[in-house]
């Protein structure tokens, strides 16, 4: 049972009649996209309704360089396979594709880490360049700003995971696990497999080297599947992923607006960034440019993301598969609102991915990640059935809910300090100033 009153009747319709609106209207959300940029224009003459000031600043991005290195590192490591067999059959007895094999697969290991598990810019400057943007909207207090607190979704959606629309996570773990364990073995090897060639005459009479060359064979398929990972024709609605949380993040403060409510020295705030789906672009592009005023006063950001499933809303203390710490005691502020409004939710393990506070910890500005997805990814997860006709409107409701109870708590306990002794003792893997 819930101990807060919630929003209104028309808020929560407001959220779900918002979020078809987009889905029908303004298509093909990809990251960098001029339907992108047309969506966050309307949402942000939606947002000056309720907010005192709403700005649009526009960023430069690469958007295909997250994960467009797959399908070139697929090749690289059928092409390294290729080469170590003209070597065993002796058809090429130099030492030239040796180290040609084992530097171009080392290269897409980087790949990998970087720009896929680390969400860093690494290889963005040879892909395209294209224009995103984010839009922020402020309620200002009755009095002088002290503090401020931002509710952030992202606009932008994804393209469709071929392997989640067939099968999830049957599909996905088998072509994942294989190709990135095939390059990982393949990049060992090479290192083997070189120094071997270097260091003698170059005879591959031990049946060691057979095997090796059999096992190779083995993960070409993988390597084959993982060239067709992205569907690169088919870009989702995204209405769980993630116009949940933007109208969430908007419904905050129109919330506040109906009930002519201000706090006295709580700014808040919605963030709808651009190109998440590109790597967390538009969230570290903002905490970039505006690191200064984040930290001159007090603030933090609850960055919410698919939020679908009431069993799996979770606190991510951590991000960027384990390599970002966020903020605890931000943690801390949402775990002690969804006790309030009647859930009591945890810290999620460690996961292949990221959301929108990891780009913002990044520059020591205190975030966490509040979401609602199942780590086992269900069908609808970056696919074509990630529509409205498949939300969850009490996942919606009450997300919101807790949203409008964390801004509560935060400005009556006087800022995020009030929970950060007791987010250091619930939460093990954030930070804590």
């Amino acid at each position: 049972m819930r101990l807060t009153n919630g929003a209104s009747e028309s808020t929560y319709k407001f959220m779900v009649d918002g979020i078809r609106y987009i889905c029908d209207n303004f298509k093909d959300r990809a990251p960098g996209t001029h339907s992108e940029r047309k969506a966050q224009k309307f949402l942000k003459s939606q947002l000056e309704n309720w907010a005192d000031e709403v700005e649009m600043e526009d960023f430069n991005l690469h958007p295909h360089a997250f994960m467009g290195w797959i399908p070139p590192a697929g090749i690289i490591s059928i092409i390294s396979v290729i080469f170590y067999w003209l070597t065993f059959k002796g058809v090429v007895t130099n030492p030239a594709l040796a180290i040609i094999a084992t530097i171009i697969t080392w290269f897409a290991l980087s790949c990998l880490v970087i720009e896929f598990l680390m969400y860093r810019e690494y290889v963005d400057f040879l892909f395209p360049k294209k224009i995103s943007r984010n839009v922020m909207a402020r309620r200002k207090p009755t009095g002088e700003v002290k503090r401020r607190i931002v509710f952030c979704g992202h606009t932008d959606a994804a393209n469709e995971w071929t392997y989640s629309l067939h099968g999830g996570l049957k599909s996905l773990a088998p072509v994942m696990g294989g190709s990135i364990g095939g390059l990982i073995g393949v990049c060992i090897f090479n290192i083997v497999w070189l120094i071997y060639h270097l260091a003698s005459d170059a005879a591959y009479t031990s049946k060691f080297w057979l095997v090796m060359g059999i096992i190779e064979l083995i993960l070409i398929p993988f390597f084959i599947a993982i060239l067709f990972f992205i569907n690169w024709k088919v870009i989702v609605d995204g209405a769980n992923d993630n116009l949940t949380a933007d109208f969430i993040s908007m419904a905050v403060l129109k919330e506040m607006a109906d009930n002519n409510k201000r706090y006295e020295n709580t700014e808040v705030c919605c963030l709808l960034t651009g190109s998440e789906e590109a790597g967390l672009r538009g969230a570290v592009a903002y905490a970039k440019r505006h690191q200064d005023e984040l930290k001159e006063i007090e603030t933090v950001v609850i960055a919410m993301d698919t939020m679908r499933e009431i069993e799996q809303l979770q606190i991510y203390t951590q991000g960027c598969t384990g390599t970002q710490k966020n903020s605890n005691a931000v943690g801390e502020l949402v775990y002690e609102a969804g006790v309030n409004c009647g859930i009591e939710m945890s810290e999620t393990d460690v996961y292949p991915g990221a959301v929108d506070a990891e780009g913002f910890s990044r520059y020591g500005i205190e975030a966490v990640g509040f979401c609602g997805v199942n780590h086992d990814p269900k069908t609808y997860y970056h696919t074509r059935l990630d529509t409205p006709d498949n939300m969850s409107e009490e996942c919606i409701n009450l997300s919101l809910d807790i949203c409008l109870e964390a801004a509560e708590l935060y400005d009556s306990k006087g800022g995020i300090e009030a929970f950060r002794e007791e987010g250091k003792k619930r939460f093990k893997k954030g930070y804590n100033k």
